[in-house]
């Protein structure tokens, strides 16, 4: 979980800084190489990211 000031536009996660491991797509079941997430307003986020469940990775992506 963090807090982070997004602007409007993509995102997409990542590990290490690099685009070799990202995930994407529904925040509900996050895909390896999903599409981008659109943010739709700018502002301060909590963004969690699940990856307790391997069949189901899942995200939330909360203005604060």
């Amino acid at each position: 979980t963090v807090t982070a000031e997004l602007a409007v536009g993509n995102m997409k996660f990542r590990a290490n800084n690099a685009w070799d491991i990202n995930l994407g797509g529904n925040a509900s079941n996050l895909t390896y190489g999903g599409d981008n997430m659109s943010i739709a307003e700018s502002g301060t986020y909590l963004i969690t990211l699940n990856l307790s469940d391997p069949k189901a990775y899942k995200c939330t992506i909360v203005k604060q």
